[in-house]
C-alpha cells in the first residue's frame, strides 16, 4: 500500500470508529471530519483555526472549542497548543482501540490457508537521521543525530540530496522548517524517496507545513 492509500485509509479507519462512538455527539463528530480534512499528510496533523472552523460547519467558536475539548478528552484528539499561532491536531486513539494492521496468511502450495504461517525475520531497521547536506544550517543538522558513523544513520544525507536535486535547491529550508515541527516527516519524504514514491503532491504538502512554521 503506497503512502497516500495509507494516510487516506488511516483517516477513514479513525473517523469510522468515531462515528459508533456514543459518547460524541453530531457537533463532536462533523469538527472531527473537518479537522481530518485539513491533516497534513507530511506534517502529520492539521493547524485549521477555531474561527476557520467554525465558518466552515456554521457553528460558534466556543462550540467547536467544546466539541475539540470532548474529543481530546475521549482520546480521540492530541491537541498541540500554541500560542499566537493555530493549535495543532493529531489523531489519537483511546487505548486498545487502534485497529491491528492488515496480516496477509500463509498459503500452502495447492492454495489453502495455513492455520499458522511462518513468522518471518524482523526486517533491519533503514530509518536514518544523520544528514550529510554540508549546506544545510548546523541546527537542522544537529537535531538529525550525534555524528555516529553506525549503519543506521548512513542513508538520509543522500536522499536529502536526491530531494533536492529533483525539486530544487530551496526545498532545504523547507526541509529545516519542517524539522522544527515535525521531524519525523522529513524522515518519511526520504523513506518516500528511497522507495520510489515521493510526489510533487507530496512537496507542495511540505512547503504548506513549512509555511505554516513562518507564517
Amino acid at each position: 500500500m503506497d503512502a497516500n492509500k495509507k494516510f487516506y485509509r488511516q483517516k477513514m479507519q479513525w473517523l469510522n470508529a468515531i462515528s459508533l462512538e456514543c459518547e460524541i455527539n453530531s457537533t463532536s463528530f462533523r469538527v472531527a471530519y473537518l479537522i481530518a480534512d485539513h491533516f497534513n499528510r507530511v506534517a502529520g496533523f492539521a493547524w485549521p483555526s477555531l474561527a476557520r472552523l467554525a465558518e466552515r460547519i456554521c457553528l460558534s467558536n466556543k462550540s467547536v472549542y467544546r466539541a475539540v475539548r470532548k474529543l481530546e478528552r475521549e482520546g480521540w484528539l492530541e491537541v498541540d497548543r500554541k500560542r499566537e499561532r493555530s493549535n495543532h491536531y493529531r489523531m489519537a486513539w483511546p487505548a486498545g482501540r487502534k485497529p491491528l494492521p492488515r496480516q496477509s496468511k500463509a498459503k500452502e502450495a495447492d492454495g489453502n490457508v495455513l492455520a499458522e504461517g511462518q513468522d518471518c525475520p524482523p526486517l533491519e531497521d533503514r530509518d536514518v537521521r544523520q544528514s550529510y547536506l554540508t549546506k544545510l544550517p548546523r541546527t537542522f543538522s544537529s537535531r538529525l543525530g550525534n555524528g555516529s558513523k553506525s549503519k543506521k544513520f548512513s542513508d538520509r544525507g543522500k536522499y536529502e540530496v536526491q530531494i533536492m536535486n529533483r525539486f530544487g535547491a530551496g526545498i532545504s529550508e523547507v526541509l529545516q522548517k519542517l524539522d522544527e515541527i515535525a521531524p519525523a516527516a522529513v524522515d518519511e519524504l526520504c523513506r518516500m524517496e528511497q522507495q520510489g514514491m515521493l510526489t510533487e503532491a507530496d512537496i507542495d504538502a511540505a512547503r504548506l507545513a513549512a509555511s505554516h512554521h513562518t507564517g
